[in-house]
């Protein structure tokens, strides 16, 4: 990224911090689409695609083929709002930490103090989940796609806190989960979500049909550890 385009971004985050600290009633991501706006960009995602260089190019049939999908294609703009949502002054490191935790499962080895604290203090989930909404009330399918990818990693980490609060030691990668996430979401919605999009990313992740979220959660949990809580 040139200086040019750093700067651009940076001023339009601090603008839109102090914005919103000025006028609480809008979010800090509305004051951000907003800033964006002024300079000339449709929004946000716009001023970061462009001064990221991003092209996406590829459909969804061609993006298919990548076993992480989305997160490889958008991982550039993920790493940006990673980068506004982590909660600590040394945000390289964590954002390393928080895609360790994307690409691979919780099992016995996994530090689970360390991740559960991690996904409880050092990433701001409201935020996260706030661009997700935010990404939602596009009409462009690929900013939908992503809305829903943000919304569910907003959930991911929260099931992961949650997931070693307990000390369970089983959890699926995002990859995984995100399979689930969007059968749950579609069915748990007062009215059912039939969006075109979320029925492309359904073909793209796949699920164990022997796994579920259970009712009323986004948290996963195994079948074991359910029953012997008397959950299910």
């Amino acid at each position: 990224m040139s200086d040019t385009n750093s700067n651009i971004i940076a001023h339009v985050k601090k603008r839109a911090k102090k914005l919103h600290k000025q006028n609480p009633e809008k979010t800090h991501v509305q004051w951000l689409e907003e800033c964006s706006k002024n300079l000339g960009y449709r929004d946000y995602h716009d001023l970061m695609q462009q001064a990221n260089s991003l092209q996406h190019t590829e459909s969804f049939s061609q993006s298919a083929a990548s076993s992480i999908c989305l997160l490889d294609r958008d991982s550039e703009i993920i790493n940006l709002l990673l980068e506004e949502c982590v909660v600590n002054e040394k945000k390289g490191v964590l954002i390393n930490k928080f895609w360790n935790l994307l690409l691979y499962p919780i099992d016995k080895e996994s530090p689970l103090e360390d991740v559960e604290q991690l996904t409880r203090q050092k990433i701001d989930k409201e935020t996260l989940k706030e661009y997700g909404y935010s990404f939602l009330e596009r009409t462009e399918p690929q900013l939908k796609d992503f809305g829903y990818l943000l919304l569910a990693m907003s959930h991911y980490f929260r099931s992961l806190m949650d997931n070693c609060r307990y000390q369970i030691a089983e959890h699926p990668k995002f990859t995984d989960y995100f399979g689930l996430w969007l059968r749950r979401h579609q069915n748990s919605n007062n009215e059912r979500d039939e969006s075109p999009t979320l029925e492309k990313l359904k073909q793209f992740y796949t699920f164990n049909e022997n796994e579920e979220l259970f009712k009323g959660s986004t948290s996963w949990a195994p079948k074991w550890w359910l029953e012997e809580q008397g959950r299910i």
